[in-house]
């Protein structure tokens, strides 16, 4: 597997099972959270911000459809956090707000946890048990040759008188 989709499993998992925790930790804060994110349009934005640049950064580095389900997971990371950080920065957070009535956070809010639960430990046991011999580094580049020497010019001649 490539070194970039080790290091970004490693990074995306531990993220996810620090954010899954940390739901688990305390219900009663994240469900009051998720009540008045909806509200605060200044919040919205920043985390709109904060998913845009995270999710094109995986996007623009690690672009992989075809190699795999754990490649294809991290990729689908990324484009998810792009996807949902230009949804809250273009949508108006009355419609915002609706949406996250809508979901029922506090009825679900065991299966919303298990989300990044199950992401991270996939991710991280992915990325953390993948061997040395198993991450493909980029072939060194080709040396160019040596330069070449240009002929000098001709000196001119100076003339005795």
């Amino acid at each position: 597997m490539p070194a970039l989709t080790i290091y970004l499993s490693r990074l995306i998992g531990i993220v996810t099972l620090i954010i899954a925790l940390a739901m688990l930790v305390d219900k009663s804060l994240v469900v009051a959270m998720v009540g008045t994110l909806g509200q605060d349009r200044a919040a919205l934005l920043l985390l709109g911000v904060f998913r845009v640049v995270c999710g094109a950064g995986i996007v623009l580095v690690h672009n992989v459809w075809t190699k795999g389900f754990w490649p294809l997971v991290v990729t689908l990371t990324g484009w998810a956090l792009l996807v949902r950080g230009v949804i809250v920065l273009f949508i108006p957070p009355d419609v915002v707000a609706a949406l996250l009535t809508a979901v029922h956070v506090a009825d679900f809010y065991y299966v919303y946890a298990a989300i990044p639960l199950i992401l991270g430990v996939y991710l991280s046991l992915r990325g953390f048990t993948a061997t040395a011999s198993s991450i493909e580094f980029p072939a060194a580049p080709a040396s160019s040759p040596a330069p070449t020497k240009k002929p000098s010019a001709p000196k001119p001649h100076s003339r005795r008188r």
